[in-house]
């Protein structure tokens, strides 16, 4: 029978019972000698089932009204459960770290998230029928199995070193967060695992920092004791052979070429040795390869290394060496050699420290290099200094003996001045009281010798010729004399006419042709085919191609040969040229314009000019040369001159705007160039000849 059908039953007995009672309970309340009617008594017991029905039809709504009550209270509930668990799985799907959820007796895995199937690589029903110490490596069980028994003592676990294996093998570290939740049915483990490798590596990595730091400061702080330098190098090197546990070590520098590497320090090794190493210098192009590289290298095969430190100390019994480039400012400045007995690997962060330290000890070490520089130019400047007290006493006597000495100075200045006012006044006033008794002399000489032909006597004759020619020599004396100083006040305006060279040579040519066949020497004018006019003073012209000619005349040996060269320069070609100009006249130089010039060259094969007296020769009353060199007789220019012909040559071409000027190169001539301007420009010519001559 099923259970609706016992309801069924249930409820006809209960309804039958309650008919009896009511029956007896009616039956009961009547009086003993009353008697019903047999109708009465059917319609009471109908009124009395009518009554139970409703009865029970209300009471079966009641119930159906709970029972539909409670349904809906039923499904409110579940569909509060099934919000919970969408949300837990929400919530363990979307959380940031793996979890998983293990069977606390029997360690099979009940749930994991997608971040538990990530971080190991399985699925999830791969991971179903997997036990805990499943994921983790052989080597590390003693450790799972104490965190699980730890989190059901204690009812949770903390373990942040825990290596897992995923899937493909690889290995990652963890950290995990575990508690027992007892759920009634069964106790779990509620696990929370995040990869910690690179925080890991991370941790370590500053700690190894911070370690490195610790050393790097130690060393800091050992070599800030001394500021001397190889008090620096000896404690740096020391202070680094005890970090590294090292046996031996040097230290090399580059001297001041920047190319060689000089031992500077050593420790722990023999005295042979380091004599070696003192005794050779080490190029740094081939010293380890550091010098390309700049960066640590580590030698095992010493015999076989191209370094000489290696090779030397293969001698000695070590085994391994470390090169440390000391760098600052970005540049090498030494080695430091390393050396061990037995071989020494290094890991890379301590290649990487090795670098660090080496950047760090060749500031310090260009730091301390730096010190004694300064602290050695500080001595000189407090030598200087008291050099200079010392000479501040001596400096306040000369002051005021200065003061004295330039007052005599100026004195004698002004005294220099007017003597020399005096001399050009007593020049002048002698050239032209020469003049009149000259003119006398030479006029009565000449009527003498013209109109008295019954002059016999030879004797007499020659004195009268003496007489005139020496009277024609002082006559030119004089009138030099005048010229220059007609030429220094300025008084002699230059009358510039249109001219041309061609005209003023041949003239001149034509003038010295009787001397010319005398000492066998001719005058070549190389010009070329249309030279141009150009304006000047013909006179003042005439007279300066006179005076070089003569003195080329003078100084060609008979039979010699005198070139003429006139040409146009212009602004480039005069630049070539600026070394000989800067020297005679450098105003002129600095005066020059964009025009163009005649450029004259009179050459001559004579005894030539030294360098040193190429300057002077245009300067009054200087003459060159010994006298045994200069032609002689009549006309052939006995003897030296009044040295006044290159002075007045150069004073009539600077009154024309242009300069002259002497190249010689010894005993194969001279040539006198002279530029003249081929046109006018605002340029009032200077005269440095001019300017008065110190005494």
């Amino acid at each position: 029978m099923t259970s609706a059908g016992k309801n069924i039953v249930v409820k006809i007995l209960i309804f039958s019972i309650g008919l009896m009672l009511f029956w007896l309970l009616a039956e009961a309340l009547l009086p003993v000698n009353v008697v019903l009617p047999r109708a009465f008594r059917f319609t009471l017991v109908f009124m009395l089932m009518i009554a139970l029905i409703i009865v029970r039809i209300a009471g079966g709504t009641a119930r159906l009204r709970n029972k539909a009550a409670h349904s809906l209270e039923i499904r409110e509930m579940q569909r509060a459960v099934d919000k919970t668990i969408r949300r837990y799985m929400d919530l363990l799907e979307g959380a940031g770290n793996a979890i998983y959820v293990f069977n606390a007796d029997d360690g099979i895995l009940e749930e994991v998230n997608r971040r538990g199937t990530e971080l190991l690589g399985f699925s999830k029903e791969e991971m179903v029928a997997m036990r805990g110490k499943d994921l983790i490596p052989d080597e590390e069980q003693e450790k799972f199995t104490s965190l699980v028994f730890r989190v059901k003592r204690r009812g949770s676990g903390h373990s942040d070193g825990v290596t897992f294996r995923r899937k493909d093998g690889s290995l990652f570290l963890g950290e995990i967060d575990a508690r027992l939740i007892d759920l009634g049915d069964e106790t779990v483990v509620h696990a929370t695992v995040r990869d910690i490798t690179f925080k890991s590596r991370s941790q370590r990595e500053i700690r190894q920092r911070n370690h490195e730091l610790s050393i790097l400061n130690n060393i800091l702080a050992s070599t800030n004791k001394s500021p001397q330098l190889q008090t620096v190098l000896e404690v740096t090197l020391k202070e680094t052979l005890e970090v590294f546990s090292a046996d031996g070590g040097t230290i090399h520098l580059l001297d001041d070429d920047g190319k060689t590497l000089l031992l500077t320090t050593a420790q722990n090794v023999s005295a042979q040795l380091k004599a070696e190493l003192e005794q050779r210098k080490l190029e740094c192009e081939s010293q380890c390869q550091i010098s390309s590289v700049q960066r640590c290298l580590v030698i095992s095969n010493l015999e076989q290394a191209p370094c000489h430190v290696a090779r030397a100390s293969a001698r000695e019994g070590w085994q391994c060496i470390t090169a440390v480039p000391l760098i600052a400012k970005n540049r090498l400045i030494g080695i430091m050699h390393i050396l061990t007995r037995q071989e020494h690997r290094y890991t890379v962060e301590e290649m990487r420290f090795l670098n660090t330290m080496g950047n760090q000890i060749g500031i310090v070490i260009d730091q301390a290099r730096l010190f004694a520089e300064l602290s050695w130019k500080n001595e000189e400047l407090l030598r200087s200094h008291r050099l200079l007290e010392k000479s501040s006493n001596s400096l306040a006597v000369s002051q005021s003996r200065l003061k004295k000495n330039l007052a005599l100075v100026e004195r004698a200045n002004l005294e220099l001045e007017r003597l020399d006012r005096m001399k050009s006044h007593f020049i002048g006033m002698i050239s032209h009281e020469f003049k009149t008794p000259l003119t006398s002399i030479l006029g009565g000489t000449e009527f003498l010798l013209n109109n008295y032909d019954n002059i016999v006597d030879p004797e007499q004759r020659r004195m009268l010729e003496m007489i005139h020619n020496g009277g024609a020599r002082l006559n030119e004396i004089v009138s030099d004399l005048l010229k220059v100083i007609k030429l220094e006040a300025g008084s002699s305006p230059v009358k510039k006419v249109t001219l041309q060279l061609c005209e003023i040579i041949e003239s001149l040519q034509e003038h010295f042709k009787p001397l010319l066949i005398e000492r066998k020497q001719t005058i070549v004018f190389e010009t070329p085919s249309e030279l141009p006019y150009f304006n000047g003073d013909r006179e003042y012209l005439e007279e300066v191609f006179t005076e070089l000619l003569i003195n080329a005349m003078k100084f060609t040996p008979d039979g010699g040969e005198i070139v003429v060269v006139g040409r146009v320069a212009d602004r480039q070609s005069l630049e070539l040229k600026t070394e000989a100009l800067c020297r005679f006249n450098p105003k002129f130089y600095e005066q020059i314009m964009d025009i163009c010039y005649l450029e004259v060259e009179v050459r001559d094969s004579g005894i030539g000019i030294d360098a040193g007296e190429q300057l002077k020769i245009f300067d009054k009353f200087y003459e060159i040369g010994d006298i045994c060199h200069h032609s002689s007789g009549k006309h052939k220019f006995q003897g030296k001159g009044t040295g006044l012909g290159l002075a007045i040559v150069k004073g009539m071409v600077e009154a024309h705007g242009g300069m002259v000027w002497v190249e010689s190169t010894g005993a194969s001539g001279s040539s006198f160039l002279l530029l003249l301007p081929l046109e006018e420009y605002a340029g009032q010519p200077t005269l440095p000849f001019m300017q008065q001559e110190p005494i």
